[in-house]
């Protein structure tokens, strides 16, 4: 996940990241502190570990506070989950209380993946600007904060050792929802934190607006994580799943998710079948996806089939029309022109809304190219176009697609 909401809080959102942010303590020395999601804060003689940083600002105040609470020896490293924007932007307020109270500098731990995921949201601000607006629905910054991107001085490629001097920390490398994602282990109390790799949903494969996120790589990095025999998970996001049987069920629930999706993709691939006509074929077993560790709250099993898709496919769609496509706003022109009656497409599409069928609503409304008609039939086809965004949005259980539909549809009403 790679930012904040001021809207609509969804499940696995409002259970931690936008709610308790409370020191728990889960195990002698080990506790879990609200940031971006969970942040794991281990004591050792040394000095504490911590992962994330948080987002800066207030949440990051508030996470130090809790640590001075805690205790006063120094923050001895702050390991990065992984790249995404928001995790880390608060790592500069840390570094400024560890010199304010002459401790240290706190040394930044990140897998090797990381600083070229940074340079390459700087170099592509605009683009993510962009997309987190539509994902989140909110504005961001129009160029890139240096105070956002604070690189690592330590980074690694499988597996790094923090010796705390009483107890050791292993970090390992886990590629997941991104190349440099990581898990915190701790090998004498068993307890695993797995970082981007498990949330309380399905997995975060397949986003909208995001590159390409590997399923067998992503059941690859589960499955060496099983083989450490956790007694105590923590996800991303919400409370530990505890107890060894608990911990394989959680994770083995994903790995069979992942696995089913690529081979029954795969499957009607071989076929030939296109994206679109897999997705209303492909099912999904209850016993597999109507576990309530894979709810659709943030990612969809239908993003992971795209995804799929996507990692053994071009960008063609198979018709050919897509294959050199003529310029858009010629494209809107020559429809129209086609139309002999648009008040009939505009009539048919208010009937298949009121039919309960808004998806198909949408494609019919889109033969009028609302986002690039100037006239006053445009016009009447965005304003019903963004609300049966909005009714999508209401409908829908992933916090993501609801954040885009809504999104859009603001966009649309804003023209």
């Amino acid at each position: 996940m790679t930012g904040n909401s001021n809207k609509q809080e969804s499940p696995i959102l409002g259970e931690f990241l936008l709610a308790n942010k409370d020191l728990k303590t889960i195990a002698p020395g080990v506790h879990l502190l609200g940031g971006q999601g969970n942040s794991v804060v281990v004591e050792t003689a040394n000095g504490v570990v911590l992962t994330d940083s948080g987002p800066g600002g207030k949440i990051t105040r508030a996470m130090i506070e809790h640590i001075r609470q805690l205790t006063d020896k120094p923050v001895l490293a702050i390991v990065y989950s992984h790249g995404h924007l928001g995790y880390n932007h608060g790592a500069h307020s840390w570094l400024a209380d560890a010199a304010e109270r002459g401790h240290p500098r706190p040394k930044m731990v990140a897998q090797a993946n990381l600083p070229r995921r940074y340079d390459r949201y700087q170099e592509t601000w605009g683009l993510q600007a962009h997309l987190n607006g539509l994902q989140f629905n909110s504005q961001f910054p129009e160029t890139a904060p240096e105070k956002w991107f604070t690189y690592p001085d330590i980074t690694f490629r499988e597996r790094h050792v923090i010796d705390g001097g009483d107890r050791q920390v292993e970090i390992l490398e886990a590629p997941s929802e991104t190349d440099d994602a990581m898990a915190l282990w701790l090998p004498e109390e068993k307890i695993l934190y797995a970082g981007p790799a498990f949330i309380k949903s399905i997995p975060n494969i397949g986003t909208p607006l995001r590159t390409l996120r590997d399923p067998v790589r992503w059941a690859e990095t589960m499955e060496r994580l099983l083989a450490l025999e956790p007694e105590m998970l923590i996800p991303e996001f919400g409370r530990p799943v505890e107890g060894r049987e608990a911990v394989r069920e959680a994770m083995t629930l994903t790995i069979k998710a992942l696995r089913y999706l690529r081979e029954e993709t795969v499957k009607r691939m071989n076929r030939g079948m296109t994206e679109a006509e897999i997705l209303h074929d492909i099912a999904y077993p209850d016993e597999i996806f109507g576990h309530p560790l894979m709810k659709p709250s943030y990612g969809m099993p239908e993003y992971i089939v795209r995804d799929i898709w996507r990692s053994e496919n071009g960008w063609w769609d198979r018709n050919a029309t897509q294959l050199h496509p003529g310029e858009p706003d010629a494209v809107a022109a020559a429809l129209r022109e086609a139309i002999s009656d648009p008040e009939q497409v505009l009539t048919v599409a208010r009937r298949k809304r009121e039919e309960g069928q808004p998806q198909l609503a949408l494609h019919v409304l889109d033969l009028l190219s609302p986002e690039r008609s100037q006239d006053e039939i445009g016009a009447r086809a965005r304003a019903l176009k963004a609300e049966i965004l909005e009714q999508l949005a209401e409908a829908s259980p992933s916090f993501v697609s609801a954040q885009i539909y809504r999104s859009v549809a603001t966009r649309l009403n804003e023209r």
